[in-house]
């Protein structure tokens, strides 16, 4: 079996073993009204250490409210552009928004890649993404995204 493959099988038993281990703590997706939609663009550079840097809009209460994000993480290589359209859960307050959001990840993109992003900050504001990625990047481990307001 190649490395590549065997790194590919590594990745879904780990992206898996994440998706099951925060299911039990969020309500079922059919029952949750998103509070708004989110649409992102960042750049992720990673060399054992990660760097990400970005912006997007969020469609809150009729009004689009715009918002850049940067980021440091741990355990990635390569270097890939990311773009993101979702939903925003849980948001009562646009003042709830900004702010620092975990997530745990496992990824690899060459040249041009799927995925999901589930992140959620301290005041309970959780995003959703679909993503779209370019680039050579494999990400395994946990990084921080913090998003500020414009």
């Amino acid at each position: 079996m190649s490395n590549y493959r065997k790194i590919f099988y590594l990745l879904v038993i780990l992206a898996l073993i994440m998706g099951c281990a925060s299911g039990g703590k969020t309500q079922k997706k059919a029952e949750m009204q998103p509070s708004g939609t989110i649409h992102l663009e960042e750049w992720e550079f990673m060399a054992i250490l990660e760097g990400d840097f970005g912006h997007g809009t969020l469609a809150y209460n009729n009004k689009i409210y715009k918002f850049k994000l940067k980021g440091m993480g741990a355990l990635g290589y390569g270097v890939q552009k990311l773009s993101g359209v979702g939903h925003v859960y849980h948001l009562n307050n646009i003042f709830d928004f900004p702010g620092s959001y975990s997530e745990a990840r496992a990824g690899l993109t060459v040249a041009k890649g799927m995925g999901a992003l589930y992140i959620r900050n301290d005041k309970g504001v959780v995003i959703e993404l679909r993503t779209h990625a370019e680039g050579v990047a494999l990400s395994v481990g946990v990084s921080g995204i913090t998003i500020e307001m414009e």
